[in-house]
């Protein structure tokens, strides 16, 4: 039971700060402050390492039982949320890199 609510938490915190990420994403890359992205791009890797400590957990039953003392079968949309947040950072930090401007 602990492991499917914990699950979810995952799931939905990630998602909401993915969206709430890419949102701004999208503000500063409209004002071109790409600048700002690298701070984004900086937290999301962070979350990126946690998801793959997550997805480290829940990919066999055995580290299920010895961290949750229960089980989740269905991992998938932690999958779809580690390729997510890889596609986000790699745009964020495309995105973040400014040119400077070329001496006359």
């Amino acid at each position: 039971m602990f492991a499917t609510v914990f699950y979810w938490i995952i799931i939905a915190a990630t998602g909401l700060w993915g969206v709430w990420s890419a949102a701004w994403s999208m503000i500063y890359v409209a004002k071109h402050e790409n600048g700002n992205l690298w701070i984004f791009a900086i937290i999301n890797v962070l979350i990126l390492a946690l998801l793959g400590l997550a997805d480290l957990i829940y990919s066999t039953e055995g580290n299920q039982w010895y961290w949750f003392s229960s089980t989740r079968a269905d991992i998938s949309l932690l999958v779809y949320m580690l390729i997510a947040y890889c596609a986000l950072v790699v745009l964020q930090v495309l995105f973040g890199i400014t040119r400077k401007p070329k001496k006359a």
